[in-house]
């Protein structure tokens, strides 16, 4: 199987919440993904959350916007999924 850069980016998203166990922070998951980007991040979470692959909860803290994210058991499915079809 061939994946673009983009499908590798969002597995690699998956991967690292499902090993966190825990809500991660968007700066933090994108050090522990290793982008530079944020904005990329966010498109690529904002998809994966759209299919119920991970929870995006917005918070407004102190006239900030942060972004917390999970994984859902949908996503720790498929990501299981994609996993054994690399093999």
């Amino acid at each position: 199987m061939v994946l673009l850069e983009s499908d590798k980016i969002k597995i690699n998203i998956l991967d690292v919440l499902d090993k966190e166990k825990t809500n991660l922070s968007m700066n933090l998951l994108r050090k522990k993904v290793g982008l530079v980007n944020y904005n990329s991040l966010l498109r690529n979470c904002e998809f994966l959350s759209l299919i119920n692959f991970i929870n995006l909860e917005r918070k407004i803290i102190q006239n900030r916007v942060y972004y917390f994210i999970s994984i859902t058991n949908d996503g720790k499915k498929h990501l299981k999924i994609i996993k054994e079809a690399e093999k």
